[in-house]
């Protein structure tokens, strides 16, 4: 099989540790990146870029011209309206598989990167399976689900699709968790709605072993995880042992204050021009029952053998913000 590599949103989180592990496994890389991002780990690795974006269609035919493999990864996770996430997380699928389709030898595989807010919340009492509809609560979840048929209609025969929906993803250089690590290393654990929500994680590094492995697997959408449900105080306990933290206050918020906060920061980051991480539909999503998928019949892409442990993860994550100088 082939080994030459398209990674979109390579600069990334998650696709900064998706090309670290395609390096490890001998892969060629090409990476479409921006002109303003920041490309250090790919001039290390010595990946080829091109740069354009996805709503750049000369780019996106440069781009996959002789690859074998895609990894799209790149989306927004924040915008302003539900119009700024369907341009990159619709419009840019929908043109990433139009430039898919015009190559002169299509590649054999794309490995899309979705969400479990593309299927929504699990159900009371029961993981979400494979066969429930989907039902997005946010325009996040909804451009990631309209992104994942955009991709897969525009596909041209002989090239399948393998979609992997994750949960809430952590890890070294994520900057979405970041605050929360702050909050807890200060002894203060805000606690929505109690912390009693079940939720699936996954440990990036993991995440990227499993997109490597989705190259050479049947096509199809799969939920990704680590297989053990977590509730939030479990999550915190460990963080807060990482962070060498042994008492920390939990604070129970409401649904009304959170909502309430939620607007109050959207309002802010609207007024000095900038893009909330936390609006009232990130508030909804952490007041959801629960996000747990079932994984029957994905569970080649994470193997538990090949899994991170929770405390060994928040470990190697405090580490490494420290080592940044983030904490």
């Amino acid at each position: 099989m082939g080994r030459r590599a398209l990674v979109t949103g390579a600069t990334g989180f998650v696709g900064s540790h998706l090309v670290e592990r395609l390096h490890e496994e001998g892969w060629e890389i090409r990476a479409l990146v921006r002109r303003t991002s920041d490309t250090g780990t790919l001039d290390r690795i010595g990946a080829e870029r091109v740069e354009g974006g996805l709503l750049d269609p000369a780019s996106l035919a440069e781009a996959v011209r002789g690859v074998d493999v895609v990894f799209h990864l790149a989306a927004v996770t924040f915008a302003r309206s539900e119009a700024g996430f369907r341009r990159a997380n619709v419009d840019g699928s929908r043109l990433l598989a139009a430039a898919v389709a015009g190559a002169a030898t299509p590649p054999r595989r794309i490995i899309h990167l979705s969400s479990y807010a593309a299927c929504g919340p699990a159900p009371e009492g029961r993981p979400r399976r494979s066969d429930d509809p989907p039902m997005p609560l946010t325009a996040y979840g909804r451009s990631k689900l309209d992104g994942e048929e955009a991709l897969e209609r525009g596909m041209p025969e002989g090239t399948g699709v393998i979609t992997l929906r994750a949960p809430a993803v952590f890890g070294p250089g994520d900057r979405a968790l970041l605050p929360y690590f702050r909050m807890v290393r200060h002894g203060i654990a805000p606690m929505p709605k109690g912390g009693g929500e079940r939720l699936h994680l996954a440990y990036a590094p993991d995440l990227a072993g499993a997109l490597s492995r989705a190259a050479e697997g049947p096509e199809g959408t799969y939920a990704v995880s680590h297989p053990r449900v977590h509730r939030w105080p479990e999550v915190v306990e460990v963080m807060a042992d990482a962070l060498g933290r042994r008492r920390y206050l939990p604070v129970p918020l409401p649904a009304a204050a959170l909502r309430v906060a939620a607007r109050l920061t959207e309002g802010a980051a609207a007024a000095m021009g900038m893009t909330a991480t936390f609006s009232r539909e990130k508030a909804e999503e952490m007041l959801a029952e629960g996000w747990v998928c079932e994984l029957a019949g994905g569970e080649w892409l994470l193997p538990s053998s090949d899994t991170t442990p929770l405390e060994r993860a928040m470990r190697q994550t405090v580490e490494w913000y420290r080592c940044q100088g983030w904490l």
